[in-house]
């Protein structure tokens, strides 16, 4: 994501030229933290096996350069570099904006199928209780779909992890 800091717009670069994003809302933030920070005190010991986001980029089809809101990649990068290589789980948060809702959700599916490094691609609504996971084994290019409404849980056999919804949507009320 790029900042403009003199109006505080966020933009992700789509290959062609920037987007502007809308703002996360103070809900949308709480619930990616809480998936970066329950995934990454559940990450087996193994050296090069991390959490990112939300402004780190990973790199996509014809260039673009997308930040997910959490990520989880088995790479080594320097300290210089711009982009984080071998994403294998990706986590989008879906915001109320209309225009995000279709970027972010099956709008960019493609773009993470793209990516052969990507097993499992998560869509978290922060205005409710539900996941949609695109997911493929390693090796296989196909992928399928799951929805989950509130009684999840999420399971990302990639790393043997589970994530309740109650560690996704700690702290988060609903009206």
């Amino acid at each position: 994501m790029v900042r403009n800091a003199g109006r505080g717009r966020s933009y992700e670069f789509d290959g062609m030229r920037p987007l502007a994003m809308a703002p996360a809302t103070l809900g949308h933030n709480d619930i990616a933290r809480n998936i970066r920070e329950v995934i990454r005190s559940r990450l087996p010991g193994e050296a090069g096996v991390k959490t990112y986001g939300p402004r780190q980029p990973i790199e996509t089809v014809g260039g673009a350069l997308r930040e997910p809101d959490a990520f989880v990649a088995s790479s080594w990068h320097g300290r210089t570099s711009v982009t984080i290589p071998a994403p294998i789980v990706v986590f989008e948060l879906l915001s109320p904006a209309e225009e995000d809702r279709r970027r972010d959700g099956d709008g960019k599916v493609a773009e993470y199928m793209s990516v052969p490094t990507i097993l499992r691609y998560v869509v978290v609504e922060s205005e409710c209780r539900a996941v949609r996971v695109f997911w493929r084994k390693h090796g296989e290019g196909e992928w399928r779909r799951e929805t989950l409404d509130s009684a999840g849980p999420l399971r990302l056999p990639e790393f043997d992890i589970t994530l309740d919804f109650s560690d996704i949507y700690e702290g988060v009320e609903f009206d």
